[in-house]
């Protein structure tokens, strides 16, 4: 077994499902996207390598398609990874193009941690990424922290934190973390809630009702003057209820924009699905049919490296996110 299937591995003691393995990007240049995050996140690229045709029905794309993909880590972890996909010979869109944090639709960001927010958002900014916001420094309970959400090329969005207090533990980087969270921006928050917790069988890790906000600035870019006027609910959401290959959903509900839902499927470019460990695909994928949930994706059998051979189905969410569920063989 190789240290990427250990997450996928399930013994008698685990749950039915795992925290995300993978997030997905859809890239327009492979080669210069790889360089980027092996040099600035200090990534390893532990696979490169085509898709399959079974891989092309699994994503609803004609054989004509060529695929290329590549997965990259952390050299620390063996979950929480990044595998980039480019598309060839079709037709492309950014799933998020000229997007706010008020357009909902797709996935909005990935979360990771970094040791020095300040440098690190420099480098980025030269590389030609940039803010909603510069790094804000605040806290939230306990938790002294600094956050920046930056896009770059394709529309995507990263979440970069810096633990300042209480001392982080269970992570281990040099530069960059895994992913250990990503965000939705809903069209409607209790609707995506009750399908990831009554449909999906996910457990609440935090929730809040998002009406105490103050007037200022503040990371996710809403004016300054009207952020203390709007609602905000925000929950964190996962498998198991932890805080650890979560999914965090937010609307904000005096402001509406345009919806990206739609996009949110392969082959556009922008941050494109997830992929979480399940014990038995089947058995889960038949679970949610008589839930009344429609599968995007029945189920498949394929080789998906550096894996091998799995089982695998999707299903969308109520805001066209991509969502694969993956048994290893």
């Amino acid at each position: 077994m190789n240290s990427l299937q250990h997450h996928l591995k399930f013994s008698n003691l685990d749950p039915a499902i795992k925290g995300f393995q993978e997030v997905i990007f859809s890239v327009s240049n492979l080669d210069k996207a790889v360089t980027f995050y092996k040099e600035l996140f200090g990534w390893n690229i532990v696979y490169k390598g085509n898709g399959t045709n079974d891989l092309k029905k699994l994503w609803h794309l004609n054989t004509s398609v060529n695929i290329k993909e590549a997965l990259l880590v952390n050299p620390e972890d063996n979950l929480g990874v990044l595998r980039l996909v480019s598309f060839k010979n079709v037709e492309q869109e950014q799933i998020r193009s000229g997007t706010q944090i008020w357009d909902s639709g797709g996935i909005f960001d990935i979360n990771v941690r970094v040791k020095d927010i300040n440098s690190m958002y420099k480098k980025l900014q030269k590389e030609g990424w940039n803010g909603y916001t510069d790094p804000k420094r605040f806290t939230f309970g306990k938790f002294d922290v600094s956050e920046v959400l930056v896009k770059g090329p394709d529309g995507i969005t990263i979440a970069m934190m810096q633990r300042f207090n209480p001392p982080l533990e269970g992570f281990e980087f040099k530069k960059v973390s895994r992913i250990f969270n990503s965000t939705t921006i809903c069209r409607d928050y209790k609707t995506t809630l009750d399908f990831f917790i009554n449909k999906l069988g996910f457990k609440l890790y935090y929730e809040t009702e998002g009406t105490d906000r103050s007037h200022g600035s503040n990371v996710i870019g809403v004016p300054p003057n009207i952020n203390g006027d709007i609602t905000v609910p925000v929950c964190i959401i996962h498998p198991n209820g932890e805080n650890d290959g979560s999914l965090e959903l937010l609307e904000t509900i005096e402001l509406k924009g345009k919806d990206c839902s739609a996009l949110a499927k392969p082959p556009n470019l922008g941050i494109l699905m997830y992929r979480f460990p399940v014990r038995n695909a089947d058995a889960y994928a038949s679970e949610l049919i008589k839930k009344g949930v429609i599968l995007n994706s029945k189920v498949h059998t394929l080789t998906i490296e550096p894996y091998g051979q799995v089982k695998i189905f999707s299903v969308l969410s109520p805001d066209g996110v991509w969502i694969e569920f993956i048994q290893l063989i």
